[in-house]
């Protein structure tokens, strides 16, 4: 039985969509026809079965000369025919010029004229309104099957939502049939009159949907449920009878329909009105709401209109068209509010959001609508009374006071507002200077945990809110946390937080669940659930989101207002542009403090490097090192034994900045210290290790050679801890590296070094550098390389060591493209000096 519904739906959806399409585009014809032709612009009363017209209004500019007939006057003749409906618009048609003359015959006090009419395009006013009115129809309609289309789709089994969906669908075809202001001469085809009845008898049906949705929205009603058979018959019996009658005796039901349409709209607002005093939930509140808000003016105004034509038809008729247009179009400009704010009712999502906006329109049209009136009373008084009092025929003071209106009225409307709104909303106006004025006194503020506790005051005080809770984004992470102190389950690649990213406008977390657009995690429902969570505000920058607020629910129970969410979403950029300065803030006073302690580090590293290298008889002995931070992992010493023994010693740390540079000091102390013990190179390496090993986490580890030069025995003993092996560049140009000893320190608790010697004969170079010697790259990605540094120094062995350390530092800068490097860079250089040994 279900998906037999199912399949009637998507057939009355079918049928409706084709007609409206049908009948819409005929519209649109007429008024593009009715704008490109010539026509005459004094509305008369026409009947096909009366050779006479009745003028209801008259446009002077419509005849070339006088005679003018004036309201009431009786058209005779056009061009030479009898005045009927057919032959009016025999004459005036689609193809028929601006500025053709055509004469007319009519009865003025029993009295028959003759004069010429001169046919003109329309009226820019004229126009504006007609174009207007087909555009609003044409949105109301397809907005309301859109909301239909989209209820049938989402839940096609529910039955609130086919009543939904035929509301929307009977109501659409109403809108079709209702006010054809323009006559259907101008159309480009017709349809047969069968369909017009066929449809005028199923829009009967718009007002027993209405009622019934009231019954079964946003929960269906006990009684019903219990009676539904009974009250399906009241609530369509009516209409079948009335659509009878329309359909088979074409009889007019204009009266009737409007009295039982009336009757339907006014129990289903006070169904609508119950269903919000007994909802459970405030979902179930901001729903009723949402559709009392955006349906009651539209249909309230419709209703009234339809009363004002059927019991007052002389009055009716005595306005003009271009007022009749107006009318009909704030009656359309209204009731297009009923498809958005049932689609978001619907859809549960956006609720308060939606309503806000709503009452903020309905506020600004009903503000400036009357001031409209006002100024324009004021017009017609000062120019048709004031003026004509003292005999002043010139338009002159006319225009130059509606000049100065006109000056005026944004300003008066805005006075008028702020009024209305200090008189309506006094909570909201006292939230908002609250909120302002707390933002104007904390924007220089340069201590962050004092002003997210000054705001969680200032804001739950304000809203009666619970307690304010601050979420924000990490620096430089992808995680949350409360105050930044205490962790939230909360990452940016969250479903939550990549919904909060995209949006300025606060969220309400129970509508965000209930429309089923985001799923939580088991962690986040708790933590939200914890602490009563109602709005997420985000703070969001133009470089992303900050963090976000949580305000929990009000300490009174109530649900938060339209208007609080409208200053929350104003509220939430300022405050965000105040938390993204605390980050810049805090991360300038992280970075000055860090500066501070790499200076102290810096001050000390200096003071450990040789302050200047000692002259040592027969050994020539040079260095430099570049680092690329404040504070470097390389490491150099020259430690002199006796009068011909000298320890040589260089070392990288892993890491760069103040822990390395510290490790580094070690480094130096212990070396120091096994030497003035006495010990071998070996044995000092394995001490050294031992405590590098046992001091420093795993991750850290050291590379490092020490090389001792005895110049009387020349020879070099030492040991490389997985350092670059040193260049010994000989006299005659060859090359040897010495490459013996072990591991890097640190990577093994108890390794042992194998020490290595070699013979050092006068002018052979020992050079020891760091990797960032070797490995410096170019644009190319090519490193300057071990081969090239052993070329450079054997072609170059015989220039003075302070030449060819400076020699080798420009070429490797040269390779590099900069003097910046990626990597520290040291230099070590000793020369047997042949005239000292």
């Amino acid at each position: 039985m279900k998906r037999v519904v199912l399949i009637l739906m998507i057939i009355a959806s079918a049928v409706v969509i084709g007609f409206s399409s049908v009948y819409m585009a005929r519209e649109f014809s007429k008024v593009i026809n009715l704008t490109g032709m010539g026509d005459m612009w004094s509305f008369l009363w026409l009947n096909e079965n009366s050779p006479y017209a009745e003028f209801a209004e008259v446009d002077e500019n419509d005849f070339r000369e006088p005679p003018i007939p004036v309201v009431g006057d009786i058209l005779v003749e056009i061009d030479g025919l009898p005045s009927t409906q057919s032959n009016y618009f025999s004459v005036f048609n689609v193809d028929t010029p601006a500025g053709e003359e055509i004469d007319i015959k009519f009865l003025h006090d029993f009295e028959t004229y003759v004069t010429t009419v001169v046919t003109r395009s329309i009226p820019f006013s004229m126009k504006l309104q007609v174009w207007t009115l087909v555009i609003l129809r044409a949105l109301i309609i397809f907005g309301l099957i859109l909301v239909g289309i989209w209820g049938l789709f989402k839940r096609p089994y529910s039955s609130p939502v086919r009543s939904l969906t035929l509301f929307c669908y009977t109501l659409s075809i109403g809108m079709n049939l209702k006010s054809p202001a323009i006559a259907d001469a101008y159309a480009a085809f017709n349809l047969p009159t069968t369909a017009y009845y066929l449809f005028g008898a199923v829009a009967i049906f718009w007002s027993a949907f209405w009622l019934k949705l009231q019954m079964l929205f946003p929960v269906r009603q006990k009684w019903y449920a219990k009676h539904r058979l009974f009250l399906n018959i009241l609530l369509f019996a009516p209409g079948i009878i009335f659509g009878t009658v329309l359909v088979v005796w074409h009889g007019q039901m204009d009266l009737a329909v409007t009295i039982l349409t009336s009757f339907f709209i006014s129990l289903g607002y006070l169904l609508l009105l119950g269903n919000y005093y007994r909802a459970d939930n405030f979902i179930e509140k901001r729903q009723t709401r949402l559709v009392l808000l955006g349906s009651a003016p539209g249909l309230t105004f419709s209703l009234l209109y339809s009363w004002f034509v059927q019991i007052a038809p002389e009055p009716y008729s005595s306005l003009s068209f271009v007022t009749k247009l107006m009318l009909t179009n704030i009656m359309f400009l209204l009731l297009l509010l009923i498809p958005v704010s049932l689609a978001y009712a619907f859809g549960r999502y956006k609720l308060l959001s939606v309503e806000a906006k709503l009452k903020r329109g309905t506020r600004f049209v009903a503000v400036n609508s009357l001031l409209l009136l006002l100024f324009l009373g004021i017009l017609y008084v000062f120019g048709e009374l004031i003026l004509k009092q003292f005999g002043i025929n010139n338009r002159t003071p006319t225009l130059i006071l509606g000049l100065l209106l006109a000056f005026l009225f944004m300003p008066t409307q805005r006075i008028i507002r702020k009024r209305l709104e200090k008189y309506f909303y006094p909570e909201r106006v006292r939230l908002r200077d609250l909120l302002k004025n707390f933002l104007a006194s904390n924007i220089v503020r340069t201590e962050s945990k004092t002003f997210w506790k000054e705001l969680e005051e200032k804001l739950a005080d304000g809203l009666s809110a619970k307690r304010i809770y601050p979420v924000l984004r990490m620096a430089d992470k992808d995680c949350f946390a409360l105050c930044l102190e205490e962790p939230a389950p909360f990452d940016m690649r969250d479903e939550i937080v990549k919904r909060l990213e995209n949006k300025e406008d606060p969220i309400l977390l129970d509508e965000l669940i209930a429309s089923g657009r985001i799923t939580l995690s088991k962690e986040q429902e708790e933590w939200f659930l914890q602490r009563k969570s109602a709005i997420l505000l985000p703070l969001t920058t133009n470089s992303g989101l900050v963090g976000f607020l949580v305000i929990s629910s009000k300490t009174n129970g109530e649900d938060f207002t339209a208007e609080e969410l409208e200053l929350l979403a104003n509220f939430s950029a300022q405050t965000a542009l105040v938390a993204e300065n605390f980050e810049l803030l805090d991360g300038k006073l992280i970075k000055q403090k860090l500066e501070e302690q790499m200076k102290v580090a810096r001050d000390i590293q200096k003071g450990l490097l040789p302050g200047e290298i000692p002259r040592r008889p027969g050994l020539e002995v040079e260095a430099l090192i570049r680092f690329c931070l404040e504070v470097a992992g390389d490491y150099y010493d020259v430690i002199p034994l006796d009068d011909h023994r000298t320890v040589l010693s260089i070392g990288d740390v892993a890491g760069k900045g103040i822990g390395p540079a510290m490790l580094m000091a070690n480094l130096q102390a212990s070396l120091r210290t096994t030497q003035a013990m006495g010990v071998s190179l070996r044995e000092s390496a394995f001490q050294i290790n031992r405590i590098v090993y046992d001091n420093t986490p795993s991750e850290i580890f050291i590379s490092f050679f020490m090389a001792l030069i005895d110049v009387k025995e020349r020879c070099v003993k030492y040991v490389n801890a997985g350092h670059n092996p040193p260049l010994l560049v000989r006299q005659d140009g060859h090359v040897k590296l010495l490459s013996k000893g072990g591991v890097l320190l640190g990577v093994k608790s108890h390794e042992e070094y194998e020490e290595g010697e070699v013979s050092l004969n006068p002018g052979d170079i020992l050079l020891m550098y760091t990797d960032g010697v070797c490995e410096a790259m170019n644009c190319f990605d090519e490193e300057f390389g071990e081969k090239r540094l052993a070329r450079i120094v054997s072609s170059n062995r015989r220039l003075p060591l302070a030449d060819l350390v400076r020699l080798i530092e420009k070429e490797v800068e040269a390779h590099h493209g900069s003097s910046k490097y990626d990597d520290d860079f040291t230099l070590l250089v000793a020369r047997l000096n042949p005239d000292e040994c």
